[in-house]
């Protein structure tokens, strides 16, 4: 519940900036989970972009550095984030090229585990009409066929035509075949809905444990 909380306050504006972590300015206690699931404990300091080498302390003299596809994940209070790798999430080609973006690896918030991960993800991509560069925030969802995951994304306040946002939920409807239920919700779902309702929704009706 923490977890829905905080991305909840994060998106009170449609302006969604990576500078709500607490650790993308400041480094604060947290745990890294290594390749082989060892874990440690220090200080941790990541700006969320791929990109970005996650920064750790055990002491103030001595400092490592991992890239996302060195850990599993790291968590710091309440926050919890996991490695995913090759995903597609909406990003800056969408809403005029139809086009996802192709994410190799990157840290996701875990919002709830269960049948159906999800996940949070920000992606970072240029907007021409801006003329800069923008955050592009997604939801993940994750379910495993045969020890393979496979994932499915939904963008969370991206600026882009009503039309646009009913083709990213058809392909969700595919994703959740096995839940009938979830997906007459999907189909009621709109742009002005509330999405924390609908990820609500999706959680209690899947048997998630989180």
């Amino acid at each position: 519940m923490k977890s829905l909380i905080f991305i909840v306050s994060i998106f009170i504006t449609w302006s969604v900036r990576a500078q709500n972590y607490p650790f993308a300015k400041q480094f604060v206690p947290g745990t890294i989970v290594l390749k082989d699931a060892t874990q440690k404990k220090g200080l941790i300091r990541w700006f969320p972009s791929p990109n970005e080498k996650l920064r750790f302390k055990i002491t103030e003299e001595q400092e490592e550095r991992y890239g996302v596809n060195d850990l599993q994940g790291f968590s710091t209070d309440s926050l919890q984030f996991k490695t995913l790798t090759n995903l597609e999430v909406y990003g800056e080609d969408y809403a005029l090229l139809n086009k996802m973006s192709k994410l190799k690896h990157t840290f996701a918030q875990v919002v709830y585990s269960g049948k159906i991960n999800i996940y949070y993800v920000l992606y970072y991509g240029y907007d021409a009409l801006q003329g800069g560069f923008v955050t592009y925030p997604n939801l993940i969802f994750e379910k495993t066929r045969e020890e393979n995951p496979e994932y499915a994304a939904f963008p969370l306040y991206i600026r882009m035509r009503e039309k646009k946002y009913e083709q990213a939920k058809q392909k969700l409807l595919t994703f959740f075949s096995d839940y009938p239920a979830i997906q007459e919700k999907l189909k009621q779902y709109h742009l002005e809905n509330n999405i924390f309702t609908l990820v609500e929704f999706i959680k209690t009706n899947t048997g998630n444990s989180q």
